[in-house]
């Protein structure tokens, strides 16, 4: 099985070099990366969930990684991944990333050894300590041109310019934060108690169709600004058999899953042993911050203020979308995110 397992990763590794064959597209990849220690335990078999666009340059240079937001999938971020888009397939060779938890990579919703809350907790740091193996030892990337993630993607980016500080020239975090604050805490807390509150929760072991009404009302409160959630029309309706709407993707999404990527933001702080001097010292690379003034999901105060110790480029968008400006502002993000990316 070692065998087997050692060459296959070796072929995959060679035709994501040659920028062909089955490691090459758009369509949904998974490898099995072995066993994983986890902040609340050990996963004895971890597959993560990835896709390629564009073509890989002879030299390498021309990666971007793309992480994935809360409840965010691969196949949701087609509006931010392709020709001219956001990242711009014309020019970089992306691999976009499958979060742990998020019902395509290891999950609580799909482990057969750990079903449910036996699937132990798992940090921002273990979703990054799994993609920097995957890359490493399984597709043959050992550099990456940029690391690019919206919300939680941006604290996976962020995660990443720490912990391999040589690994990405460029990191762009967007409506992201090194440090969340004690608003932050009480949004992603809430969510979490709407899911623990709601009927037939169950400790996770909730019956199929069991509906969690007030964790989709709590999250799109969080996600618009209190003007812009009264213009709107009535928030989506929650999705059958135990699963959330993602408003960014507007896909169900197994609450369990939910639940545990929820406990891996609220236990994620880069300036835990320190400050935000000290974080700025241990990003190497090249830093775009883009916030959102009137976020009320993620404080954008402690991204301005990494932005000013690391003397980085910064974007501030004011529209009345709060978390999700970078969808309504998304020329100005492009053209930015673009710019920086040269």
């Amino acid at each position: 099985m070692k065998l087997r397992q050692y060459a296959d990763r070796t072929l995959c590794a060679l035709l994501v070099l040659m920028s062909v064959g089955i490691c090459q597209g758009a369509e949904q990849q998974r490898v099995n990366i072995g066993s994983v220690n986890m902040t609340g335990g050990k996963i004895s078999q971890c597959a993560l969930g990835y896709r390629t666009y564009g073509t890989l340059a002879e030299d390498r240079n021309n990666v971007v990684l793309v992480t994935t937001w809360l409840a965010g999938r691969t196949s949701d971020q087609a509006d931010m991944i392709g020709p001219g888009k956001l990242v711009d397939t014309n020019r970089w060779y992306v691999v976009a990333m499958d979060a742990i938890g998020n019902g395509v990579s290891c999950s609580p919703s799909n482990s057969p050894v750990a079903p449910r809350l036996k699937f132990p907790q798992f940090g921002i740091r273990d979703m990054v300590k799994a993609q920097h193996r995957l890359l490493a030892l399984y597709l043959g990337i050992d550099h990456a041109h940029a690391i690019v993630g919206i919300s939680m993607g941006g604290m996976q980016a962020l995660q990443w310019a720490v912990m391999y500080p040589d690994f990405a020239s460029k990191v762009v975090t967007i409506v992201g934060t090194p440090h969340p604050t004690e608003r932050d805490l009480q949004a992603w807390n809430a969510e979490l108690a709407a899911i623990e509150r709601a009927p037939g929760w169950n400790d996770g072991n909730y019956a199929p169709g069991t509906v969690f009404k007030q964790l989709t009302a709590v999250h799109n409160g969080y996600l618009w600004t209190p003007e812009r959630a009264a213009a709107k029309p009535a928030g989506n309706k929650p999705a059958p058999g135990g699963n959330v709407t993602a408003s960014t993707g507007g896909q169900a999404f197994s609450t369990v899953d939910w639940y545990r990527q929820l406990q891996a933001m609220t236990s994620f702080d880069l300036v835990r042993q320190g400050d935000m001097a000290t974080l700025a010292k241990k990003i190497k690379a090249q830093l775009l911050v883009i916030t959102s003034e009137r976020d009320r999901m993620v404080d954008p105060a402690p991204s301005k203020a990494l932005a000013a110790q690391k003397r980085a480029q910064l974007l501030v968008l004011n529209s009345d979308c709060g978390h999700m400006a970078p969808a309504c502002e998304a020329d100005k993000v492009n053209e930015a995110v673009k710019a920086f990316l040269k």
